[in-house]
This record gives structure tokens, sequence and C-alpha cells, in this order.
């Protein structure tokens, strides 16, 4: 499935509109405590949205940006490289492959806008953009400095930096040196995302987001927007029931994601989702059950909140050292 027909199957410009005013009125938190969590949270308002330019929903407040993103993989990559110094090897993380720099959820809802949608159909800019990894042949005892040993299972891996530093390392030993459980790239990552064993998991906010989406495709306000997206794209002699799953459904190819008929049919697609106020009908039913997650699981999420804010600190320290 590709991205722009439907993104995290686990990331308009609003102008004017404020983007706190929107989650204000899209969400009410009224069923916050509400015991029967299968019933659907209510929407108080629903504004009229066809783009998805720097959109944001409420769990982003406690997720890293798109540029944070990019300074923790660099951060990440000065601890993985220091670790590998240790051993006498010279290590570089590979930098990001190019994205959209429209913000983290331009493509939340598949393809939204026509003058992309005219110009590449299902495919998207960053697509047409070559890839910026290059792979680095590694020898086997670089492989182990940086992975560990290879027949690790998920149980012997320490949890936190505490944990892994209170064990010493595995019995594995380069240039007289034990190399940490996992390799570079699991010390790494404990030293940026879990230092400490109360550390929030690493992907608590995604799964959360995963959460609210699933709840999401299953309300019945998104159902029935489907259905009328569903009616507007059979107009134009098209079928095709969920506009996540647009691609498949219409029988485009990944490779011909950008092809006269793929353009053709995500222009009219975009048209249809505008026609039906798809984006904003999704934006409000996703953000009150992330409002819902929110009220639950605020505790933990004030914490993970302060993590990322010392993560983030941690990263400027170590990408402005010499």
């Amino acid at each position: 499935m590709h991205p722009l027909s439907g993104r995290r199957h686990l990331h308009r410009s609003l102008g004017v509109l404020c983007a706190a005013a929107l989650l204000a009125a899209c969400s009410s938190s009224a069923d916050t405590g509400q015991s029967d969590e299968k019933s659907e949270p209510e929407v108080s308002a629903t504004p009229a949205m066809s783009a998805t330019v720097g959109l944001k929903l409420p769990l982003d407040a406690y997720d890293a940006t798109r540029e944070e993103a990019d300074a923790l993989q660099q951060g990440q990559g000065v601890l993985i490289s220091r670790c590998m110094e240790r051993f006498g090897f010279r290590y570089s993380l590979p930098p990001r492959p190019a994205t959209p720099t429209r913000g983290e959820n331009a493509l939340v809802f598949g393809v939204v806008d026509a003058n992309e949608a005219a110009r590449y159909g299902y495919s998207a800019p960053e697509d047409a953009q070559p890839s910026r990894r290059t792979p680095q042949n590694l020898t086997a005892s670089e492989e182990l400095a940086l992975h560990g040993a290879p027949d690790l299972k998920p149980t012997d891996m320490p949890n936190s930096q505490t944990e892994a530093t209170k064990k010493g390392g595995g019995k594995e030993r380069i240039n007289g040196k034990a190399v940490p459980v996992g390799g570079c790239g699991h010390e790494a990552f404990l030293k940026l995302y879990a230092p400490e064993p109360n550390a929030v998991d690493a992907m608590y906010v995604f799964n959360l987001k995963a959460q609210a989406e699933s709840r999401a495709r299953e309300d019945s306000r998104t159902k029935a927007v489907n259905k009328r997206w569903s009616d507007c794209m059979a107009r134009s002699g098209r079928t095709a029931t969920d506009p996540m799953n647009a691609t498949a459904e219409l029988g485009i190819a990944d490779d011909a994601l950008a092809s006269p008929a793929a353009i053709t049919a995500a222009r009219a697609d975009v048209g249809c989702k505008k026609e039906v106020n798809l984006v904003g009908i999704y934006f409000a039913v996703q953000s009150a059950y992330q409002n819902r997650l929110i009220d639950k699981n605020a505790e933990t999420l004030g914490l993970a909140k302060k993590q990322l804010a010392d993560r983030l600190k941690l990263t400027a320290s170590l990408i402005s050292a010499p």
C-alpha cells in the first residue's frame, strides 16, 4: 500500500485558521472518564478543510516534529560514531531519505492537493528525489561492533542504559573491549531514548496515534463520509469504497502511481474528498479519539513529553560538540 493511498496502515495550510482553535472546535472532551470506550466520542464541530499542509493533531504535541526527528537521528549518529571509535572504527549513520517539507501530517489522509494530484498522481513530490542513502560495506568486525552478536534474542537486550552499564556488555570482544549487547546501535538508542528504567517506550505516542486512527476508521461518521466519497467516485466511473486504500481498489500498481491513468484517478479522488469534506470529517473524528486517549493517558504522556525535551537537549549538546 502506498503512503498516498493509506498512510500509517504503523506521518491544507491552515492559513487564517488557528490550529489550536480548530482542535478545540473539532474535539470535545465531554466524554472524559467515560467508562464505555467502545462508544463514539462527541464531535462538537467539523471544520471545512480540503488540504493538510501544516495540519496538527492533538497527539502531535507529545511527539517530535520532523525537524526534531532529524536532529534526534543526527544525535543518535554521533553516539554510534563515538561507540564505534572505541573499537577503532569510523562510522557515519546514513542520512534520512528525502521527506515532505509540508509537515508530519501532509499525507495523513492520502492525496488531497489538486495541484500535486495533477502533477504526481498518487505518487508524491519526494518520490521523484534521488535516494541519499549510500550502502556502507562493513567488515565482520565492524558488523559485530555495530549490531552485536547475530544470534541475540529480544530478551537478551537491556531495556535501559542503566541496565546495560550494570551488565557490562556482551561476551564478544574487539581489540580487547567488550561489545555492547546489541552493538553500538543499541547502545546509542538506549543512551538517547532509554537512559533510565522509567523511560517511556519510544513508540508509545506513535502507538496511541495508530490506535486512534484504527478506532476512527471504524467510526460511523468516517464510514458515512467514505460512502459519500465512494458515490462521488462512482459518478466518474470509478469503483472504490475506501479512500485510504484507493490505489489498490482502483488497480493502480506501485510502479504506475504517476501514470496518466493514476493522475486522472487522483484528480477525481481529490475532487470527491473536497466535495464531501472528507479531510474535515477525518480530522474532527480522529482528533476526538486522540483527545480521549490523551485524557486516559495523561500521566504517561506528560512523562513522554518531558523525556522528549530532555532528549532534544542532549541531542543539541551532541551535535554542537567538536
